[in-house]
């Protein structure tokens, strides 16, 4: 087998991993200019992503096989999530949540506010209507978008992280530093609350990368760096068209070859989210950003933070 693949390679023609998820339906210019307003923004991106899963796993010419857990839950949802919010509307359930949730972060609402916008839209839609009572029944619905996060405590100067062997640890093994806030018990001594001094939340970046490849239009986005249209080649409009780029591509020609293989970068700066005020909370996220992506991609912001 080994020979028969180094000379005759592995399935010749064999592009579109078909077999391994990929859509084989085709649009015509899936990466396409966000022009549209909101509203038809949000709505078409939803249709695609159903599109796509339909054309991935109810195609009667081959048999795929049965996606991961996570992702699987991802598509039910996306299916369940596609009924009208009432009779007379082709407005999806998930397209109502997602417009609504836009306002309240762009607005920076709170949860009461938020629950009285979604009662007064209720009362306004006709009924039965399928719009959810409050941002608790919202985030029920839209809970396979989320993706997982770890919240693992940290030394408070830096030293480690309370993991694996220092998992069960009350105190820094360097510092001594404790793990938890300390209260004053009146007598003298102190004692350990259950709060962490310093937590630090990983987002794991390989599922946010597997949704990226999980519609057509991403899984497009992520091969721009070597198949995009460039308007000037005289100008350089992504990191593929620098020198440094082309080198490792020198280097590391066979992982160069297959467009769907991840390049990232890597970022950090701390900020004091509230400004001037008297709160000490403070953040040191890194950021790390798919370079696949084309310019000006809404995609590229991965965060990982740490407080």
């Amino acid at each position: 087998m080994g020979t028969h693949l180094c000379k005759n390679g592995y399935t010749p023609g064999y592009y579109r991993w078909v077999y391994h998820g990929e859509s084989n339906r085709r649009r015509e210019e899936v990466v396409r200019q966000r022009v549209m307003e909101f509203d038809a923004d949000v709505e078409a991106g939803v249709e695609d992503m159903l599109d796509d899963y339909e054309a991935a796993h109810f195609n009667e010419e081959r048999r795929e096989e049965e996606p991961e857990p996570t992702g699987k839950a991802y598509y039910d949802m996306l299916v369940v999530a596609q009924k009208p919010l009432h009779g007379h509307t082709k407005v999806s359930q998930l397209d109502g949540i997602a417009r609504l949730m836009a306002i309240k972060s762009q607005y920076n609402l709170g949860r009461d506010a938020f629950d009285n916008i979604l009662r007064v839209v209720g009362s306004l839609l006709p009924e039965p209507h399928i719009l959810p009572k409050s941002m608790y029944e919202a985030k029920c619905i839209i809970k396979a978008l989320k993706m997982p996060y770890e919240q693992i405590h940290a030394c408070p100067n830096g030293c480690i992280l309370f993991r694996k062997e220092h998992e069960k640890a009350n105190y820094c093994p360097k510092c001594k530093a404790s793990r938890y806030e300390e209260e004053d018990c009146g007598d003298g001594q102190k004692k350990q609350s259950k709060l962490a001094v310093k937590i630090l939340r990983y987002m794991p970046f390989i599922p946010r990368i597997q949704r990226l490849y999980m519609t057509e239009e991403t899984a497009k986005q992520m091969t721009w760096h070597k198949k995009g249209r460039r308007y000037s080649p005289d100008m350089m409009v992504h990191p593929s068209d620098g020198e440094s780029w082309k080198h490792f591509d020198r280097i590391h020609h066979k992982e160069a070859e297959e467009a769907r293989n991840v390049r990232v970068a890597l970022a950090t700066d701390g900020f004091q989210p509230y400004g001037m005020g008297a709160a000490s909370y403070s953040c040191w996220p890194v950021f790390v950003i798919p370079l696949n992506l084309p310019p000006g991609s809404s995609l590229l912001g991965r965060t990982y933070s740490c407080r």
